[in-house]
């Protein structure tokens, strides 16, 4: 008896297909979930001003700002067809955000000390800093930092950092430029995704409610 002949492969997907679908409904439901934990807060509803490239850093030291944006590059990379987080200066946008009252002294110290864990291993490898290890590098110091389980505690710090580093960087990615990510619509227009209405007409808006 003949055996069955095996299933066609799955077509291929594109990253805007990705982003625009399960990665993308992953994202905005990220980015929808944190703003919507605050919307209570006046504070969090107001826009954030990303720090420009060039400008003196909120938050990070230069050294913090390199290795952070060097993480960034390969969590949502940018490609010549495609945005990332360099595109919508996704560092700046997690500097500025980490520098305002509402973001939590142990949010802020976990971005940081995450950042000095990925330099002291690019150090170990003979780098001068995480930033200037080739990408394949940068990647396995990732890989492994995320993966270590903490002897002391039985955590897994890196898994924590990640999972922070991932919802900043899609909430500037994704975010309506109204709160300060996503210049332009870039992302949107790039994922062909129309957002849904009501949307916020300027900082601090909130939804009025209807009557019955």
């Amino acid at each position: 008896m003949p055996e069955d002949p095996p299933p066609p492969a799955p077509p291929s997907m594109n990253r805007r297909e990705l982003l625009a679908t399960g990665a993308g409904a992953a994202g905005l439901a990220t980015v929808a979930g944190f703003w919507l934990e605050g919307l209570g807060e006046p504070g969090r509803r107001r826009r954030v001003e990303p720090t420009a490239p060039a400008a003196e850093p909120r938050t990070f030291t230069a050294l913090e700002w390199r290795t952070l944006e060097a993480a960034q590059d390969l969590l949502l990379p940018s490609a010549p067809d495609s945005p990332g987080a360099r595109t919508v200066n996704a560092i700046g946008y997690l500097d500025a955000v980490l520098a305002e009252p509402f973001v939590l002294p142990a949010t802020r110290a976990l971005i940081r000390d995450g950042a000095a864990r990925l330099d002291a291993r690019a150090r170990a490898a003979g780098a001068a800093e995480y930033a200037r290890l080739p990408e394949e590098a940068r990647r396995e110091a990732l890989r492994v930092f995320e993966t270590h389980r903490d002897p002391r505690t039985g955590e897994y710090p890196g898994h924590a950092w990640l999972k922070r580093m991932l919802s900043f960087t899609l909430e500037a990615f994704f975010g309506d430029p109204v709160h300060g990510g996503n210049p332009q619509e870039v992302a949107w227009k790039w994922a062909r995704h129309r957002p849904g209405f009501p949307r916020p007409t300027e900082p601090g808006w909130r939804p009025r409610e209807r009557r019955a």
